[in-house]
């Protein structure tokens, strides 16, 4: 496909063509409602298809040129009774008429799209989302799990040129009133949308794009805003201590055989607030002196089975290395590391990772997950993820002892707004802290 920085003038070619189908869409309907007779419409879109193949023409003119820039001839060839032009591969192609070889050059450099549905519009718009920015197949595989979730197939099979602002608003309305969505939610919707249209703008597939009119402050109104309470998202003092003491109490079962790993990557979650993928790609040199340098993860992607692989930046960073974060290596994480080291030592197991199998090779972040699930669910905790551990670490850590805000989210590694609206709770069971210091006691 042209590329848009290629020649802005191939787009508006691009559009005239789209505004001349859906005039010859308009003299059909005129035609069945008896608008007008046969002899007009047949006339009309005999208009339109003229200037149709002259902007075709013109459209492949620009495109189908050499190397310097020169036009690719198109001649007759009497003896085959067929025009022929030579593609940039130094193949032939034939057409029994000019116009047909026209439209056959337009097709094979991709000028043509030919489903201008919303959904096709996604599909055209993700592809090129995937081959020119740098994400990973997680965010692609988030995108279409978004648009599955919002666009219903009738919404998504209408045309992108007939939508206007006032049925995207009135879609977005129902929308909201059918699912009710969280406001993360709704704006990854919001996203999806930009996607889709900004693609189809910038490709001269509709002159306005509709989405910055759905206002966000007017439907996030119908959205489920109510901040999860604390038992939800966090752990307690007395729900961590006891997380800890039955990773230290499944050390000694006989099924571990003196190696629970998975445990001591939660005993250091705990005590750091590292991702699940940071914590899996952690190496022994990025243990350093006073820091633990946190600056790559784990990410997986599903493709004929689940595939993970290294990536040297933290998921703040989407996709550009900043250099990390550094976390301070207390008494408690340097006891820690030092025990997981001599461990390893006596079993003879090496591996540049700090969480690996008996092996040398780095535990998944599903292996860990699993675990860490499997463990709070045991313990009759309603959270059951690690994300739990970060939030605690900030709300029952950090925040009683003052740290501020910015040095709590780059100890996190995220903003200070995310840490802010989404990492700070009152703490369980701070009410009682709260009567013990109105009473004059200290806690």
């Amino acid at each position: 496909m042209v590329k848009k920085t290629e020649n802005m003038a191939l787009e508006e070619t691009r559009s005239v063509l789209h505004d001349l189908e859906i005039q010859k869409k308009s003299i059909k309907k005129q035609l069945e409602c008896g608008i007008i007779n046969s002899v007009d419409a047949s006339q009309e879109e005999e208009n339109i298809m003229t200037k149709e193949r002259k902007l075709k023409k013109q459209l492949v003119s620009a495109v189908h040129v050499t190397k310097d820039g020169q036009p690719r001839k198109i001649e007759y060839k009497d003896s085959k009774g067929l025009y022929m032009t030579i593609l940039p591969d130094k193949k032939k192609i034939y057409g029994k008429t000019e116009e047909i070889l026209i439209d056959k050059l337009f097709d094979y450099y991709g000028l043509a799209i030919s489903d201008v549905s919303i959904a096709g519009v996604f599909e055209l718009a993700l592809a090129e989302k995937q081959t020119t920015q740098n994400v990973n197949p997680e965010t692609i595989k988030r995108d279409r799990q978004t648009f599955n979730r919002f666009i219903i197939s009738d919404f998504g099979a209408r045309d992108i040129r007939e939508i206007s602002k006032v049925e995207l608003r009135a879609y977005t309305q129902e929308m909201v009133q059918r699912i009710h969505p969280i406001e993360t939610a709704f704006k990854a919707y919001k996203g999806i949308l930009n996607l889709i249209f900004v693609y189809a703008l910038e490709y001269g597939i509709i002159k306005e794009n509709p989405v910055p009119f759905v206002k966000n402050a007017v439907y996030l109104k119908g959205c489920e805003r109510t901040k999860a309470k604390a038992e939800n998202k966090i752990l307690s003092k007395e729900e961590i201590d006891l997380v800890t003491k039955t990773v230290r109490s499944r050390m000694t079962q006989n099924r571990y055989h003196g190696y629970f790993i998975l445990g001591y990557a939660i005993l250091l979650s705990v005590e750091t607030g590292m991702r699940v993928g940071e914590l899996c790609a952690l190496k022994w040199d990025d243990v350093q002196a006073d820091a633990i340098h946190i600056h790559a993860q784990q990410l997986m992607y599903k493709e004929n089975g689940r595939n993970y692989y290294y990536v040297d930046w933290t998921k703040d960073e989407k996709g550009f290395s900043q250099g990390g974060r550094r976390f301070p290596i207390t008494i408690e994480i340097r006891n820690l590391l030092s025990e997981i080291k001599s461990v390893q030592d006596s079993l003879g197991i090496k591996s540049e990772y700090v969480f690996c199998n008996r092996e040398g090779r780095w535990i998944y972040t599903k292996a860990y997950s699993d675990c860490l699930r499997a463990l709070c669910r045991s313990l009759g905790f309603q959270v059951t993820n690690n994300h739990a551990f970060r939030m605690s670490l900030n709300s029952n850590v950090f925040i009683p002892l003052g740290i501020p805000v910015t040095e709590r989210a780059r100890l996190l590694g995220h903003s200070v707004e995310t840490n802010e609206k989404y990492y700070s709770y009152a703490r369980k069971n701070s009410m009682q802290d709260i009567c013990v210091l109105l009473n004059g006691q200290a806690v």
